[in-house]
C-alpha cells in the first residue's frame, strides 16, 4: 500500500546572507564622528596634547611629566596616522582619531571571528551586528580615548581562545597580543586575568584535552615575555620613569607596588550595563533561558570570563562606564548563540521597538536641523539657541548628502517581511548607525559649537590688541584653560608670570584675583562648573 509522507519542515527557514551588506554597514558605522569637529571633553583635549607632546613611544608625557593613563601603543598608532594623513587626507584632529577607528576595527574583527569559531557559520556576523548596535561602543570607536585598545585586546584574546583546540600556535599568538594590549590599557592585573580565565577552563570537562593544555601552556609562554617588553624598554631608556611606573601605575587603575588601591562599584557598573550593553545583555538572558549553554565550550568560557572580569569591574577604583567594554564582546557572543532561535514574537517586538525608537529619533533630528537653521518650528529653534548660543548656520553639501542617503536606505532595510532574530538585530544595528550618522552630520556643527573651546578662545582673542607682542600666562593646574589656549589660540603662550595677560580658570563659588583688569569673562554654554577670565595685569 502506498502512503504519502510529507517532507519534515526545518525549524528555521534558510536565510539569504549578504556578506557585503555587513561590510558596508560596518564601514558606514565607523566614520561618522571622526571628521569635521574640534576636540571634545572629557578625554580628547588632554589626549591630543599628549600625542603631540610625546617624543618617545614608550613614554607618553603630559606637560613634561610621564603619564601612564593611555596605552603607549595607542599614542604610537595615533602619531603614525598623523604623519601619514596630515594634511593631505585629513586635518590633525581627524587623523588622530583614526587610531580609535583602527583598534575598534581590530576589536570587531576579533570578536566576530571568535563568534564564528565558537558558534559556527554566520554567527560571527551576528556578533558584529550586536556590537555595532550597542550604544556604549559608539564613543569608544569614534573619539580619542583609552578604551579602544581594550576592545581590541579583548577581541583578539577571545579569538585566540576560540581556536585554541584547532590552531595552537596561532591561538597563543592572538592571546599574547590581546593580553599585551590589555596590559598597556588596564594594567598587569587585567592582562593576567585573561590567562587566569583560561586556566579556569581546565576545571571543565568540555575543555579538558591535551591539545587545549598545550595551547594554554603556549599562551603563557608567548604572553609572559611580551608583558616584559614594555617595562624592560622603559627601564633601559628612562629608569626614573620606570620607577614611577612600577610604584604607581603597573596595575592600571589599581595603582602600583607602592600605592595600591581598590573600591566597590557593583551598583555603578550594574546600572550602566543596562544601557551600555543593550541589546547584547537581554539576548544573553534569552540564551541562558534556553538552557544547556553552560554545558558547551562557549558557555563555560563565557561564564569564566564574566566571573573574572565582573570581579575586576566591581573592585576597580576607577568609575568609568567605558570599562564595560571588557565584557561587551563576550555578551555579544552569548547573545548570538541562540539568536536564530529567538521566538518570532520577541523578534518582532525587538524589531518594532527599534523601528519606533530610531525612527522617532531620526524624525526629531531632521526637524531639529530645520529648526536650528531656518527657525521653524519656533519653539524648537529657541531651545536650540539656548543650548548652543555660539552656533551660526552652516550647511555643507557632503553632510547633507550623507544624511539624505542614509535615511531612505534605512527605510528600505526595515521593510523586509518574516522578521527573525538575525533580521531584527540587523535592523537594530542599521537604526543605531542611522541615528549616529544623522547626529554626526546634521547636528555636528551645532554640537561642536557647544562642546568646543574654540568659540570662547576666539572671544578672548577679540578683546586683545591686534598683532600684540605680549604673552599670555596660564597656570598649569588650570588644565582646561591651558589646553584650550594651546590648541586654538594664535597669541603666544609663555610659562612666565610676568606676562601681561593671565588666563584664569575658576569655579562659580570662587573669587577672581583682585589684581588687574578683567578684559573678558565667560564659559561654555550651559556649563555650570568651569568659568574663565582673561585679565590684563598691567591695568
Amino acid at each position: 500500500m502506498l502512503t504519502y509522507s510529507s517532507v519534515p519542515q526545518k525549524n528555521h527557514e534558510r536565510q539569504r546572507e549578504y556578506p557585503w551588506a555587513l561590510l558596508l554597514l560596518v564601514f558606514v558605522w565607523l566614520w561618522p564622528g571622526v571628521f569635521s569637529h574640534d576636540l571634545w571633553k572629557p578625554t580628547e583635549p588632554q589626549l591630543f596634547y599628549m600625542i603631540q607632546e610625546t617624543r618617545f613611544a614608550w613614554l607618553p608625557t603630559f606637560q613634561g611629566k610621564p603619564n601612564f593613563e593611555v596605552a603607549p601603543v595607542y599614542i604610537f598608532v595615533a602619531q603614525l596616522f598623523q604623519k601619514l594623513l596630515t594634511p593631505w587626507a585629513a586635518e590633525p584632529f581627524a587623523a588622530t582619531r583614526f587610531a580609535s577607528v583602527f583598534f575598534t576595527t581590530l576589536g570587531l574583527l576579533g570578536s566576530g571571528m571568535a563568534g564564528y569559531r565558537f558558534l559556527g557559520k554566520y554567527c560571527g556576523r551576528s556578533v558584529v551586528l550586536i556590537l555595532i548596535g550597542s550604544v556604549g561602543l559608539l564613543p569608544i570607536g569614534h573619539f580619542l580615548g583609552a578604551q579602544s585598545p581594550i576592545f581590541a585586546g579583548v577581541g583578539l584574546a577571545l579569538w585566540g581562545y576560540s581556536v585554541a583546540q584547532r590552531q595552537v600556535v596561532f591561538s597563543s599568538i592572538l592571546i599574547g597580543l590581546g593580553t599585551t594590549l590589555l596590559a598597556q590599557s588596564v594594567g598587569l592585573i587585567g592582562a593576567l586575568l585573561v590567562l587566569f580565565s583560561g586556566s579556569l577552563l581546565c576545571l571543565s570537562q568540555v575543555w579538558r584535552s591535551n591539545r587545549y593544555y598545550l595551547a594554554h601552556l603556549c599562551a603563557w609562554a608567548v604572553t609572559l615575555p611580551l608583558l616584559t617588553v614594555y617595562p624592560v624598554t622603559l627601564l633601559l631608556m628612562q629608569p626614573h620613569a620606570f620607577n614611577e611606573y612600577m610604584q604607581t601605575a603597573v596595575f592600571g587603575s589599581f595603582g602600583g607596588l607602592q600605592h595600591f588601591q581598590a573600591a566597590f562599584h557593583f551598583v555603578y557598573f550594574v546600572k550602566h550595563s543596562l544601557w551600555f550593553t543593550f541589546p547584547a545583555l537581554p539576548l544573553t538572558f534569552w540564551t541562558l533561558s534556553r538552557g544547556g549553554i553552560l554545558k558547551t565550550k562557549v558557555g563555560v568560557f563565557a561564564f569564566s570570563w564574566l566571573i573574572v572580569f565582573g570581579l575586576f569591574l566591581i573592585f576597580t577604583p576607577l568609575k568609568n562606564q567605558n570599562l564595560l567594554v571588557l565584557i561587551l564582546p563576550i555578551l555579544a557572543i552569548l547573545g548570538a548563540a541562540q539568536l536564530d532561535h529567538l521566538r518570532r514574537g520577541a523578534a518582532a517586538f525587538l524589531n518594532w521597538f527599534g523601528i519606533m525608537t530610531f525612527g522617532l529619533a531620526a524624525i526629531f533630528l531632521w526637524v531639529g536641523f530645520v529648526a536650528m537653521n531656518y527657525g521653524f518650528p519656533a519653539k524648537l529653534a529657541e531651545r536650540a539657541v539656548y543650548f548652543s548660543p555660539f552656533y551660526t548656520r552652516k550647511i555643507s553639501i557632503m553632510p547633507m548628502l550623507v544624511a539624505g542617503i542614509f535615511t531612505p536606505m534605512w527605510i528600505i532595510a526595515i521593510t523586509r517581511k518574516r522578521i527573525r532574530g538575525r533580521q531584527a538585530i540587523t535592523n537594530w544595528a542599521a537604526g543605531t548607525t542611522l541615528v549616529w550618522a544623522l547626529l554626526m552630520t546634521l547636528f555636528l556643527p551645532w554640537i561642536d559649537s557647544a562642546k568646543s573651546y574654540r568659540p570662547i578662545v576666539q572671544q578672548m582673542q577679540s578683546v586683545l590688541p591686534e598683532n600684540t607682542l605680549d604673552c599670555v600666562f596660564i597656570k598649569p593646574q588650570h588644565q582646561d584653560a591651558w589646553l584650550a589656549w594651546q590648541q586654538y589660540a594664535r597669541i603666544h603662550y609663555r610659562d612666565d608670570e610676568r606676562c601681561r595677560y593671565h588666563l584664569v580658570e575658576y569655579r562659580a563659588d570662587e573669587m577672581l584675583p583682585e589684581k588687574g583688569k578683567i578684559l573678558w569673562q565667560g564659559r561654555r554654554p550651559r556649563n555650570k562648573t568651569e568659568r574663565f577670565a582673561l585679565i590684563d595685569m598691567q591695568s
